[in-house]
């Protein structure tokens, strides 16, 4: 969800100096501090394959209204899987339009986690890739959004949704929404680390914003911890998208999962 010009103002990261190619790279540093690294898929065996489940339509829920399990929207292209929005000229279905996504199990409640999603998007006014965590029981008004790029904006979303910033009306305090400048043309890294006092975001190692748990009589606050958390990832258009310059693709390079590392033991 898009927020107030006021916070967008404040919290603007620009990211312009970073160097990355629309190649993909077989050089990636794995390993990170502190971590240990779990999973991970690399997309060059298959588009969709494993733990991954092609995301289906939910018709209440405008980013999965236009959902297909149409093959043509999951490609694999040079080790990426390639998920794309389309304007549905089959005539099969009274959708104006088709568009992919995939999910799979992310982690559990009460545990701390690292999830890194490496990918570029070329895309339209009216489409919006996203990277997103979603509670594993569809609950609603709960969100972790690690990447969302509206339309031609050549700067992407960070934010958490919850029923504080939501339904309490407090999106403000403390800020959950921020921007990152970025070429979206371009690879970047997009990373979320959850805590039980926390969630952290970065883009291409770069720390861009942290959301906190606070001491607040307003439920709802910081449900993040508290509940079993699915990764999405896809494309979603709005009814006005413009269909000229379809399809809108997102190129997912890579996704891995990290867990603290443990100790051993002396």
């Amino acid at each position: 969800m898009k927020k107030t010009i006021f916070w967008l103002a404040l919290s603007a990261i620009t990211l312009g100096s970073i160097s990355c190619t629309t190649q993909k790279e077989n050089t990636d540093e794995k390993e990170r501090k502190g971590w240990s690294l779990v999973w991970e898929d690399d997309f060059e065996k298959s588009p969709v394959a494993g733990d991954w489940s092609k995301t289906s339509r939910d018709r209440t829920l405008q980013a999965y209204r236009y959902m297909s399990q149409h093959e043509g929207l999951y490609v694999s292209q040079e080790g990426n899987l390639v998920l794309r929005a389309l304007e549905n000229n089959a005539g099969s279905d009274s959708l104006p339009f088709l568009t992919g996504g995939v999910n799979r199990p992310a982690f559990k409640a009460g545990t701390i986690n690292r999830i890194e999603v490496r990918a570029r998007m070329n895309t339209v006014e009216g489409a919006t890739p996203y990277l997103s965590l979603i509670p594993a029981d569809k609950t609603k008004n709960i969100s972790i959004d690690f990447m969302e790029r509206y339309g031609l904006d050549e700067f992407i979303y960070q934010s958490v949704t919850s029923e504080y910033t939501t339904t309490q009306g407090m999106p403000d305090n403390p800020p959950s929404s921020s921007l990152v400048g970025v070429n979206p043309l371009q690879y970047h890294t997009y990373a979320v680390e959850t805590y039980a006092d926390s969630v952290v975001f970065y883009v291409d190692e770069m720390r861009t914003k942290k959301y906190p748990r606070i001491l607040t009589q307003i439920p709802g606050q910081f449900p993040f911890s508290d509940y079993d958390f699915d990764l999405f990832i896809g494309v979603r258009l709005n009814q006005d998208a413009d269909t000229t310059g379809l399809p809108a693709d997102l190129f997912v390079d890579w996704v891995r999962y990290y867990e603290p590392q443990k100790s051993e033991a002396p």
